[in-house]
């Protein structure tokens, strides 16, 4: 049965780019104590885009060229990550966001599992223990207290589950939501399993320990009517990081400037 009131694809990406915009608001401007609401809901944002990259990586019709523009955009924010704040240095707030590693990461891994249903078990399994391997040489410096900056260019380059944005649990998500995915109440349990553990089962600061309200992705997430929608499909990859760095540049002349 059709449902009355359902999302495509684009809208729901659309609901994740607003509630998106309030979490980097929240965390741009962090030293004016603006509402905590809006990186509570921000908590919703990330399954929602893991969510979209299992479908995306599903339907494309180059799962690799797919995977090069998530791949590309985690450079670009890196350079970006080095660049805009020494041309804006403040204290108060740094640039750590590229989730674009993150996606890269789930669609390897998906990537690796479609190697191995078509028994490539080199290829697959060398795919997934690689972004693994590439953190080793800086785990390695770390633990001797002289980080080896060649191992930190290392992870620029490439991304590893250790230093992702969200870690290894989101990259685990992305990936249950792909192996799930026509199973919808799986996949919905799986967004609950995972929320209930970044709480580290100490659910007495559960409002001050608030990554578990990821769970409610699954409102809009249940919405999903299996359709694409209209709109650019490379809308994202540049707007996320203009409007990033927009804020950043933004709180640095209001800190500066306008306060």
């Amino acid at each position: 049965m059709e449902k009355k009131f359902s999302l495509t694809g684009y809208q729901i990406k659309l609901i994740g780019i607003i509630l998106m915009v309030g979490d980097h608001v929240y965390e741009m401007f962090n030293y004016v104590n603006p509402p905590t609401i809006l990186n509570m809901f921000g908590r919703i944002v990330l399954p929602i885009f893991l969510f979209m990259s299992a479908e995306g990586f599903y339907y494309t019709r180059n799962r690799l060229k797919y995977m090069s523009r998530l791949l590309i955009g985690f450079w670009g924010m890196n350079l970006g990550n080095l660049v805009i704040p020494k041309i804006f240095p403040m204290n108060e707030v740094t640039i750590i966001n590229n989730v674009f590693g993150t996606l890269f990461l789930a669609t390897l891994v998906m990537y690796s599992i479609e190697a191995c249903k078509q028994k490539q078990w080199v290829k697959g399994i060398a795919l997934v223990l690689l972004p693994l391997l590439i953190a080793i040489p800086f785990l390695v410096t770390m633990s001797s207290d002289t980080v080896s900056m060649a191992s930190v260019y290392l992870l620029q380059v490439f991304p590893s589950y250790l230093t992702v944005e969200g870690g290894f649990l989101s990259v685990l998500l992305g990936v249950l939501f792909y192996l799930l995915r026509e199973k919808r109440a799986l996949q919905f349990l799986a967004l609950l399993v995972v929320s209930v553990v970044t709480t580290g089962f100490d659910f007495s600061h559960l409002l001050s320990n608030y990554q578990w309200m990821m769970v409610f992705a699954v409102v809009p997430l249940a919405l999903y009517n299996g359709q694409k929608g209209r709109g650019d499909k490379y809308f994202f990859y540049t707007f996320y990081p203009t409007h990033i760095y927009g804020l950043y540049i933004l709180s640095y002349f209001y800190l500066n400037y306008w306060m």
